[in-house]
């Protein structure tokens, strides 16, 4: 039987949060919902307050579940920590700390997007989610279908890419980009020049 993928399930991101201005540090916020819907009508909401404020910054999720069969509601509340860290080029990145726990040792882990599975939003891994393009046939893996299949993740990654190069060199976001455009050293040479020669009119 195939793993849910995490296309599958309900999920938040601290690129959401960071995109509606709710991780700037030392401050709170209240009130808040995370809102999911279906061609146009609801299907899920989370209320949230959020503080990056030292030495505890965490989002508190406050919402209703219940089990396929369930007629009753259930409340759930609980705070899932927050941890920043420096970027490579200045600025700072949000990360959640995965709040589930197995064996009575609590995950932990550093991840970007919590998904839900359950009750709780836990990491990918505690709530046993795997990537769509892990379960994708091996055919579909090799060639021409690997080549296509970089391009456009390439194309997609490429647009949200603000600074492509840095003191000269590529940002670690491009470099992916050229990866999977399989650019050799040669493309990469001749994009700077023509770059520089831009820079210069």
């Amino acid at each position: 039987m195939a793993r849910d993928t995490t296309d599958d399930a309900r999920s938040f991101s601290t690129f959401f949060l960071n995109k509606h201005k709710k991780l700037k540090i030392g401050c709170a916020s209240h009130a808040n919902n995370i809102i999911w819907s279906r061609n146009g009508e609801e299907t899920g909401r989370i209320d949230y307050d959020i503080s990056t404020l030292e030495p505890d910054p965490h989002i508190h999720l406050k919402y209703k579940t219940r089990w396929h069969g369930e007629q009753e509601w259930r409340s759930v509340n609980y705070r899932v920590a927050l941890e920043a860290l420096p970027c490579r080029f200045g600025g700072q990145r949000w990360y959640f700390r995965c709040p589930l726990s197995s064996n009575d040792r609590c995950c932990n882990r550093r991840v970007a997007i919590l998904y839900s599975v359950g009750d709780y939003f836990g990491c990918r891994h505690c709530v046993g989610l795997t990537y769509k393009t892990c379960l994708e046939n091996s055919r579909m893996r090799g060639f021409p279908w690997k080549i296509l299949a970089d391009s456009w993740k390439a194309d997609e990654l490429a647009q949200h890419v603000r600074v492509r190069y840095y003191n000269g060199k590529p940002t670690r976001k491009y470099r992916r980009c050229l990866k999977l455009w399989g650019a050799d050293d040669h493309v990469l040479e001749a994009e700077k020049a023509l770059l520089g020669a831009l820079q210069c009119k």
